[in-house]
């Protein structure tokens, strides 16, 4: 019976997907990976809440097909997608006097 060394590192396997992605097919289907909660919901724009902003797909027909594991898919006639990245720059913005 062969013995394993506890002096040996780990190495963890690697995702499936990155923490943070957007993954676009045939502007039909819109699947994001980091995902934090669904800010608003309509059939014309999702606004998703993700680790790196707001993500909001629009077009028509747009549903939630599922969602899990920080993940989520949507499908429909995508137009077109917005980010509004909500990660303070160094410095950041000073409140107004």
């Amino acid at each position: 019976m062969k013995k394993h060394s506890h002096n040996q590192p780990r190495v963890s396997k690697p995702s499936i997907l990155p923490k943070e992605s957007l993954e676009i097919a045939e502007r039909r289907e819109l699947l994001i990976a980091g995902v934090l909660g669904i800010e608003d919901y309509h059939t014309e724009n999702v606004r998703i809440k993700t680790t790196m902003g707001i993500v909001e797909a629009y077009g028509s027909s747009v549903s939630l097909c599922w969602a899990g594991e920080k993940r989520l898919l949507l499908r429909g006639h995508l137009e077109g997608i917005r980010f509004e990245n909500q990660i303070p720059k160094k410095g950041g913005c000073r409140p107004c006097r």
